[in-house]
């Protein structure tokens, strides 16, 4: 095992967090869901597989968070029959199951592109592999981080800090972007060498139509513009709810350029499907409820200002040029470029594999996909499918203990994030495992306030982003 710079960094942040308030652990973890690209240990007994300062913090904040009784019963309750904790942690049981039982039950019976640490996928026989064990370690990890966050987030207090974690990793976002672009143009991308230290392929030189592809912390433009989607998402919800409406639209408006230059096909169609889904909800809400006054403009605004740029970048033939080979790129001409292909190659695979188990699946890490559902139903079958169906589903439609009215609105931004990045999974995710992020703020969007609560008097004060913002 080699201990990185990075890694030794974050233990020490972990250490401190045992020690301080809860916040700061709290903060470090948002923070470090960033570092998609760096290694905290690298274990080269296992053929190189890495562990990220996410997952090494995330021990820290159970073991920190877990010490306090109110957050132990808030974990518990979120684990109550019918919750989505409920159905995150029957998932996370099935898939590990079917992790070590599978690969053997099927061996040879079908071929798999497993996922070999490295990055390298090629076509093989089934049979159990070391991707089976680590997909089910992230895996537990995810439930791990929605219980121990569902449970500190059971409080007002909890909930605050939350929302305050999950606006800073919009900000921090942003602010690897810059960096990443800043390094390049200067051409001292070293310096991001000590959070771009994993064994996959870092890609962070590459161009597209004379554009550098940002990839801020994490290994490739892909990676960048699926994260980023979420954020936007985040933030504009709170933006459309009222919420620090300047920091938050501002933050809106530099994330939604960051996709535009992220020159990601998950990113463009991700962005699409996310506005599409938006401006269909705030124009239900128009016609049989009551909005706010942000609702009213992006309801009005973003279909003139999405014409006016179009109309624009027509009538300048430099600008035309540009985003015509950025579409014929990375939309319309992608399943045609050797990527495209090689996906088709992954979802199609996957489909056979889920046929050739029978629909029982071929286990957790034994299945890689470009598409998330695709990924579930070739992994975890029929029953762990309908399973982590019933999860997402719970996010967004479920009984609460309060009313909807008095949601808070950072949780309804949760919810919206979740969307967003649901929604480019569904184009691009390789394995069942969302990531740390998405379960993060999947916890903040199912929290319920405690029952004998008194209710909470308005949005604003429930989010109570601090003075200074309006």
């Amino acid at each position: 095992m080699t201990v990185e710079l990075i890694g030794a960094i974050a233990l020490v942040v972990g250490l401190i967090g045992l020690f301080a308030r809860p916040s700061f652990i709290v903060y470090a973890f948002f923070g470090s869901t960033l570092l998609g690209a760096a290694a905290a240990f690298i274990l080269t007994s296992l053929g190189g597989t890495t562990i990220q300062p996410a997952h090494l913090l995330l021990s820290f904040l159970a073991v920190r968070l877990l010490a306090d009784r109110d957050t132990r019963i808030g974990a518990l309750q979120a684990v109550y029959p019918g919750s989505p904790g409920f159905w995150l942690l029957v998932t996370v049981a099935y898939s590990t199951i079917t992790a070590y039982l599978m690969p053997r039950l099927f061996q040879g019976q079908t071929l798999a592109y497993a996922v070999r640490a490295q990055g390298e996928n090629y076509l093989s026989v089934l049979g159990p592999t070391t991707s089976n064990l680590t997909q089910s370690i992230y895996f537990i990890g995810d439930c791990l981080c929605f219980l121990v966050l569902a449970g500190f987030g059971a409080s007002e207090a909890g909930r605050r800090c939350l929302g305050r974690a999950a606006l800073m990793c919009v900000i921090l976002n942003l602010v690897f972007g810059v960096l990443d672009l800043a390094t390049y143009a200067t051409n001292t991308s070293e310096l991001m060498s000590f959070i771009r230290n994993s064994t996959y392929s870092i890609l962070s030189d590459n161009e597209a139509a004379g554009f550098k592809r940002i990839i801020g912390s994490f290994v490739e433009a892909s990676s960048f513009g699926y994260w980023t989607l979420g954020y936007f998402a985040f933030a504009t919800t709170l933006w459309l709810h009222g919420i620090g409406a300047r920091l938050t639209l501002s933050l809106s408006i530099l994330s939604f350029l960051a996709l535009l230059f992220s020159t990601s096909t998950t990113a463009y169609v991700g962005l699409a499907g996310y506005l599409v889904v938006q401006f269909a909800i705030i124009t239900i809400n128009f016609l049989f409820g009551r909005i706010r006054r942000e609702m009213v403009i992006f309801m009005m605004c973003t279909p003139f200002v999405l014409v006016v740029v179009g109309i624009a970048i027509c009538l300048h033939d430099g600008s035309f040029a540009y985003f015509s080979e950025l579409l014929n790129t990375f939309v319309l001409n992608k399943m045609s470029t050797s990527s495209g292909i090689e996906r088709s190659r992954w979802n199609s695979q996957a489909i056979q594999n889920f046929i050739d188990t029978f629909g029982f699946g071929a286990g957790n890490g034994s299945v890689r996909a470009s598409s998330f559902p695709v990924a579930v139903i070739g992994s975890l079958g029929i029953l762990g499918a309908a399973s982590y169906a019933m999860f997402l589903l719970s996010i967004w439609f479920r009984k609460k203990n309060i009313v909807p009215s008095s949601v808070p609105a950072i949780q309804v931004a949760a919810r919206s994030a979740c969307l967003a990045w649901l929604i480019a999974a569904t184009t691009s995710a390789g394995f069942i495992d969302l990531g740390l992020p998405f379960f993060a703020f999947a916890a903040l969007s199912c929290i319920d306030s405690p029952k004998g609560r008194t209710q909470l008097s308005s949005t604003r004060t429930a989010v109570s982003l601090g003075p200074g913002h309006s």
